[in-house]
């Protein structure tokens, strides 16, 4: 049986109801990690068969259980919802008990909160994802053929601790080794500040030739860093060059899409068309709550506004396997996307 906890909801979401209380939702049904973590901040308790539910009069109920089924429905129990709509952050398998529960798609409400930020909290976010530009620097100054990619990431986990940051969000990307190249060649390792991949699974060496790229995914003060680069040891042939410039050339475009009153969804048409030809993917996220809080859907009908803050994250595969990845940590001002990590967004050559 899952265990249920309430609370009353604190400050930081007086916000988010408000806008729940605009669309009509009796409740908000929080099942993704960044949507969890939003609502219950460093809680214990975030296992995958959780679910938070915060209410339009302000109470938080959090369950977990094996099944997320039962958790959402002790969940919706605890915080006392019998009837009205129900707003989700995730689909899920789940069935809801009570016959007046109506659940409605909130994904978009969700990701335009958790990517709002008020101007004092803006130089946190510079702060954290200048620990990410420390651990681009702590990557390049060590990066040679033969390396292991253990003692790498332990380079870049000392250079960001001395620098002030702390526990990072561990990143889920590319666990199943979907993303470019097959399963082994896509095999992460590193620590939880830095996630690598481009190295052989057999002797956890770097390769010269074989892109190599980092995530980058430090937290200062609860602010998450957010960024990745892709380097080559040695001078790429035809196909990676080429990835590395759609990659380069897609990403620009990205970016310059992201501009305030226009659509955010217009970001992922503008790296589609120019990274046509190639198998690529591209997702912006939110950091408040960490980048494993849903991407913004395709369809969004989200609207850029000054002042949110964006992960955005991209990547061409190379024929034959491996793949140029970017990211950048990018604040939406009155004349467009700014990146803060300011790590190259193109595929650096190392000879």
């Amino acid at each position: 049986m899952a265990t249920a906890v309430t609370s009353q909801a604190g400050a930081g979401l007086d916000r988010l109801r408000e806008k729940m209380d605009k669309a009509g939702l009796a409740a908000l049904l929080l099942t993704s990690p960044g949507g969890r973590r939003y609502a219950l901040g460093s809680a214990p308790g975030l296992a995958d068969g959780a679910a938070v539910l915060v209410t339009a009069d302000g109470t938080v109920a959090s369950a977990a259980d094996g099944d997320l089924t039962t958790a959402v429905a002790a969940a919706l129990h605890a915080g006392g919802v019998a009837d009205g709509a129900v707003g989700v952050d995730a689909s899920g398998p789940w069935e809801v008990g009570p016959a007046g529960i109506r659940l409605r798609p909130a994904a978009d409400l969700l990701f335009a909160e958790l990517a709002s930020y008020e101007p004092g909290e803006l130089p946190a976010v510079a702060a954290a994802a200048e620990l990410s530009a420390v651990g681009y620097t702590a990557v390049m100054d060590h990066l040679c053929a033969g390396m292991d990619v253990r003692e790498l990431s332990g380079n870049v986990d000392r250079s960001i601790r001395r620098a002030g940051g702390l526990l990072g969000w561990y990143d889920p990307y590319g666990t199943d080794g979907r993303h470019g190249g097959d399963a082994t060649d896509d095999r992460a390792a590193g620590s939880d500040l830095v996630t690598v991949r481009g190295h052989d699974p057999a002797t956890a060496r770097l390769i010269a030739g074989t892109p190599v790229r980092y995530v980058l995914h430090p937290l200062l003060a609860g602010v998450a860093g957010y960024a990745a680069a892709s380097a080559v040891l040695g001078k790429p042939d035809g196909p990676l060059r080429a990835a590395g410039d759609a990659c380069a050339a897609a990403t620009a475009a990205l970016l310059a899409a992201l501009r305030p009153g226009e659509p955010l969804r217009g970001g992922y048409e503008a790296f589609d068309r120019e990274a046509a030809g190639h198998t690529a993917t591209c997702r912006i996220v939110t950091l408040r709550g960490g980048a494993a809080a849903p991407p913004l859907p395709r369809d969004s009908a989200v609207v850029a506004q000054p002042g949110m803050v964006l992960g955005v994250r991209t990547q061409v595969a190379v024929p034959g396997g491996g793949a140029v990845e970017l990211a950048e940590t990018v604040v939406v001002t009155a004349s467009g996307a700014s990146p803060q990590a300011l790590t190259p967004l193109r595929l650096v050559e190392l000879y």
